[in-house]
């Protein structure tokens, strides 16, 4: 039982992170909200990694819902994400906020 309740704290931990990270990834629009928005990924992946440290919890998605959480990972996922969807998902996007959109990825897409 232990484990389940676990694995729901680790579910609701990523539906927050969504939550809180999507009011800055909707307010991205030039150089400061961009920077605003990677402050608060960061800030979000700490979050996730201090979970983990005290409490391991399951991987994929792991706390806060990083799939990702090595810089390569996170990086190949961006990549992977903006490659299987086409750079058409985003062409109606404001630059800054599509590139908000392709680092979120990151964080979130297998």
């Amino acid at each position: 039982m232990a484990d389940d309740e676990l694995w729901e704290e680790v579910r609701k931990s990523g539906e927050a992170s969504w939550a809180q990270l999507s009011l800055f990834l909707e307010r991205v629009e030039d150089l400061p909200s961009f920077v605003r928005f990677i402050d608060a990924l960061r800030k979000d992946r700490e979050d996730a990694d201090r979970e983990e440290d005290t409490r391991p919890g399951p991987s994929d998605p792991g706390w806060n819902g990083w799939y990702n959480g090595s810089v390569a990972t996170f990086l190949e996922a961006a990549v992977a994400c903006v490659q299987d969807n086409g750079p058409e998902f985003l062409a109606d996007e404001n630059p800054w906020k599509a590139a908000a959109r392709i680092l979120y990825a990151g964080k979130c897409y297998e």
